[in-house]
């Protein structure tokens, strides 16, 4: 039986089907699409329309290394560049070969809806190989409404993961189907070398799925887990087949089929995107994903050897699996001592993708399923990804596992568990895999939807007659399990991750006010100064601002700018901007209240110096809570997004945000501060005394406040106070209202000094008349 014998009996619901889960994906348009301007959602999305925009204008080259990233270093990009080159495809065939930027913005918003919608092919093709067609159609449905999966493949996630879930269930699913076709032809090597006209189908699947694979490799960068899956599988099906006395002769085929396919096609693959310096590295396509799949397939001949030789000696089966366990240890020994690189990529992969490392441990969307951030329990991810759809797969993978032992193992059954069980643990170390697991969690939800609606009746034949309480009754059951969760994918599809209103006001507002910086298109040259800010609102700030960053979300220059947010001293800051090249520092509120643990942290900073203990009494009660202490508010973070930046000598706050998050102190939710050189105020008093300098800020926002500095005389009286505001020709709204007032605490006359922008740029030195001492 072909794939196409599924469809055409259920193409109109098939169809159907597909167009709802499109209007699910199209619901997020009324926030994405507004006014003008299309407001795309999370933070990836920014830098895979940075890559669109120029592979639609130089297609089909793509960004490979972007002097705006990483600034003034500039990175190297690790993201394989398909799901970028397939949105600039669709955004020249939208614009006739001439797309303006809106047209570009159009088709990479709506790129991952339609992937998203095409998924439905893979999952209905993979359930009706491994059950029926009816459990397929269920299984798509519940695909419709499923959170996890609408999360990445909604309007406005302008991200590879809808890319990965299609690409990847399309090669199972035909890697499936290849193994069904197998088994039940029964293909030998004897037919392979007679071409035998029953082995042309299996293999055909077999090697498509390869090219999906394949796909999927220049795709994500963590498609090798992909890959990896099918051989984690074959040892398991090679026992149970030996346990049933059944002969692997089809497993063996089929898997080198689909690993030579992949091998053959990936090959050329490397040689025209391999980079120097990064020939062997598992972050980029390289040399490694060559020898990665070249080791796979010397595994499967050495496994399907093997198998076939205990199968044809009648050996003890069990004895298989341990010889595996074996032979695995040897190997990674093997290849620890004799190939150390290789085994170091491949150990990185794997540490990498089940949630290891110091930054990762600090995102949200990395860390694991059961656990928030702060290490405490949590199941509230569980909810928003699946709903109640979890307790229901929960059941259906207990009725598979018992289904599977009574039909002795059949070769598609088995792989869909080994399948589910890996992709679940991988979801278990980071929650963001959850997208993947999607398809799983929707196939077993079908599963159980037509195995209650189906229920065998006294006779113990099974009947979904309508009308009837026993078909009213599962139906409602139904209902009752499922409505919560198409309830949370309608809210998640209404109400998506976007970026804050304020954070999208003020990269506009730096995009406009700013100093404009070259090689922005061809993202080769040098830029004249860079961003400083969080590493999470690096694409942000890249994109809609047009300005290079230091830390963006690929995590690079995180360190840096860690250490400069952390720092408590001023001079300490400033040199890590002086290298960086940094003329702007962001900050928003977010970082002082939910990010600023990660952020000391990753400067190698114990958290809880950052606090003291408070004791309160609330009746019998004693309440202990954490406070923020002075070394907290002693940081540049605080200093400046808090505190205004008052008693700093380089830094000018120059915009700010409209919302008001904090009072006393007043406090926006997005700052812009300038690094300036600031104007040094030279002056003569008595020596020891105390010299200020203070002028009242008017903010953008019109909220007022006083930026004050001081300095401590020299033994001859001589004094320099910096300050880096100009009460002249300030070319921001945020300015001085008056002129900047300077005296001293032990009396004499107070001196008015008006500083121009030329002043506070060029850092110059501005020699004030003496404060004369007064007299009693």
């Amino acid at each position: 039986m072909s794939i196409g014998s599924h469809i055409p009996n259920n193409k109109t619901l098939l169809v159907l089907i597909a167009l709802a889960a499109l209007i699910f994906r199209a619901l997020s348009a009324a926030v994405v699409f507004t006014n003008d301007k299309i407001m795309f959602l999370g933070y990836d999305s920014f830098y895979h329309m940075r890559r669109i925009v120029h592979t639609t204008h130089n297609f089909p080259d793509y960004l490979t290394f972007d002097s705006y990233l990483n600034y003034p270093y500039g990175f190297d990009i690790a993201w394989p560049p398909l799901y970028d080159q397939l949105a600039a495809l669709l955004a020249l065939i939208l614009g006739a070969g001439n797309p303006d930027l809106h047209t570009i913005e159009v088709a990479g918003a709506i790129l991952p809806a339609l992937l998203g919608t095409l998924s439905i092919i893979p999952i209905y093709v993979a359930a009706s190989t491994i059950f029926d067609k009816k459990i397929a159609l269920m299984s798509a449905a519940v695909l419709v409404f499923m959170p996890a999966h609408l999360m990445v493949t909604q309007i406005g996630a302008t991200d590879h993961h809808a890319a990965e879930v299609l690409l990847s269930t399309a090669a199972y699913a035909l890697f499936i189907y290849s193994l069904r076709s197998g088994r039940m032809n029964d293909i030998t090597f004897t037919k392979l070398r007679n071409r035998d006209r029953t082995i042309a189908r299996p293999l055909i699947y077999a090697a498509l799925s390869g090219v999906f694979l394949i796909l999927a490799v220049i795709t994500w960068a963590g498609s090798p887990i992909f890959i990896g899956l099918i051989f984690l599988y074959l040892p398991v099906q090679f026992s149970l087949d030996l346990k049933t006395g059944r002969s692997s002769q089809y497993l063996f085929i089929i898997g080198m089929c689909t690993y030579l396919t992949t091998l053959i096609l990936l090959v050329p693959v490397v040689a025209s995107t391999l980079r120097p310096g990064l020939e062997m590295s598992p972050m980029f396509l390289s040399g490694f994903h060559v020898i990665y799949v070249a080791i796979i397939l010397v595994g499967i001949g050495i496994l399907g050897s093997t198998a076939t030789y205990f199968h044809t000696k009648g050996m003890d089966w069990w004895k298989y699996p341990a010889m595996v366990v074996t032979l695995a240890v040897l190997g990674l020994l093997t290849l620890k001592f004799a190939t150390p690189n290789v085994y170091q990529n491949i150990a990185f992969g794997i540490n990498y993708l089940f949630g290891g490392g110091e930054i990762l441990g600090t995102i949200s969307e990395a860390s694991p399923l059961f656990f928030a951030v702060d290490g405490s329990f949590t199941l509230v991810n569980l909810w928003e990804y699946f709903g109640l759809c979890t307790l229901v797969a929960l059941i259906a993978a207990w009725m598979i596992v018992k289904r599977v032992n009574e039909e002795q193992y059949p070769a598609e059954l088995t792989f869909f568990i080994v399948w589910t069980v890996v992709i679940t643990l991988l979801t278990i170390s980071q929650s963001r895999f959850a997208y993947l697991l999607s398809i799983n969690i929707s196939i077993l939800s079908g599963y159980l939807i037509m195995a209650i609606y189906t229920r065998p009746d006294k006779g113990g034949s099974r009947s979904s007659k309508r009308g009837s309480s026993r078909s009213i009754i599962p139906l409602i059951i139904v209902m009752l399990l499922f409505i919560p969760t198409i309830y949370t994918g309608i809210s998640l599809a209404n109400n998506p991750s976007m970026i804050p209103s304020d954070w999208d006001e003020s990269v506009r507002w730096l995009d406009q006010n700013t100093p404009k910086t070259s090689f922005y298109d061809e993202a080769t040259g040098q830029a004249e100064y860079g961003i400083m800010s969080w590493w999470d609102y690096g694409n942000w700030i890249l994109y809609t601002g047009h300005r290079p960053v230091v830390a963006n979300n690929f995590q690079t220059g995180v360190k840096d700018s860690a250490d400069f947010f952390i720092s408590s001293d001023e001079n300490a800051g400033n040199e890590i901007l002086d290298m960086r090249n940094v003329r702007y520092v962001i900050t928003d509120i977010e970082m002082v209240k939910t990010k600023f643990n990660n952020i000391a942290q990753l400067s190698g900073e114990k958290t809880d110096s950052y606090y003291d203990l408070l004791t309160t009494h609330e009746g019998s009660k004693t309440i202990m809570r954490k406070v923020e202490n002075d070394k907290f508010k002693q940081t540049m973070l605080v200093q400046l997004h808090v505190f205004d930046g008052v008693m700093l000598d380089h830094f000018r706050l120059v915009y700010e945000s409209n919302t008001t998050v904090t009072t006393n102190p007043d406090v926006k939710y997005v700052k812009i501060f300038e690094y300036v050189k600031g104007a040094h105020l030279v002056g003569q008093t008595t020596p020891g005394d105390i010299v200020h300098a203070a002028v009242l800020i008017t903010s953008n926002r019109e909220r007022s406040f006083e930026y004050h500095n001081t300095a401590i005389a020299d033994d001859d009286g001589w004094y320099e106070i910096i300050v880096p505001y100009a009460t002249t020709n300030c070319p921001y709204d945020t300015a001085p209202a008056d002129v900047i007032h300077v005296w001293s605490e032990n009396g004499g006359q107070m001196v008015e000094v008006s500083i121009s922008e030329n002043e506070i740029v060029n850092g110059d030195t501005i020699h004030l008349i003496p404060l004369v001492q007064s007299m009693d």
